[in-house]
C-alpha cells in the first residue's frame, strides 16, 4: 500500500501536517508560558530594577522582542490554519489522482517550503525569548 509509507505523498503530507500541528502547539505555549513570564518579568523589573538602574536598551530590546511576536503570532497561525487546508486539498487531489509526478512534487515542496519558514519563526522566538528569560531571572535577583 503506497498510502501507509512515510515516503509516499500522502505519508509526506501526513507528516507534513504533525508538523503543522507542532507549529501551533509550540506558539501557543510561547504565547501561554513564555510570552506572559516575560511581559511580567518586564512590569516586574520596569516598576523596580529600571527606577535606581539605567536598563533602557534592555527593556528596549525585550519590548520589541514581545511586540514582533505578538504580531507575528497571528501571522503564523494564520499560515498554520492555511497550510493545513492546503495539505489536505493536495492530499485529496493526490488521492484522487488529480496531479502527475512532477505537479505533485511541485506543490508539496512548495508547501514544505512554507512549513520550513513557520519552524523557523517558531524556533527563532523560542530562542528570543529563552535568552530574555535569562535576563529577567538575573535582573529580578538585583
Amino acid at each position: 500500500m503506497v498510502a501507509c509509507n512515510d515516503k509516499s505523498p500522502s505519508g509526506q503530507i501526513d507528516q507534513m501536517l504533525q508538523r503543522v500541528d507542532a507549529v501551533e502547539n509550540q506558539v501557543e505555549v510561547l504565547y501561554t508560558q513564555d510570552f506572559g513570564y516575560l511581559v511580567e518579568g518586564y512590569q516586574a523589573i520596569d516598576t523596580t530594577v529600571a527606577r535606581t538602574r539605567d536598563l533602557g536598551d534592555t527593556l528596549i530590546l525585550m519590548q520589541a522582542y514581545l511586540q514582533q511576536f505578538e504580531t507575528q503570532r497571528v501571522v503564523i497561525i494564520e499560515n498554520a490554519e492555511f497550510s493545513r487546508k492546503q495539505l489536505s486539498d493536495l492530499r485529496d487531489d493526490i488521492n484522487n489522482n488529480r496531479f502527475d509526478e512532477e505537479t505533485m512534487s511541485k506543490y508539496i515542496q512548495d508547501e514544505e517550503k512554507e512549513l520550513h519558514t513557520m519552524e523557523a519563526q517558531v524556533k527563532y522566538f523560542q530562542e528570543k525569548f529563552d535568552a530574555q528569560k535569562k535576563v529577567v531571572k538575573q535582573l529580578r535577583r538585583k
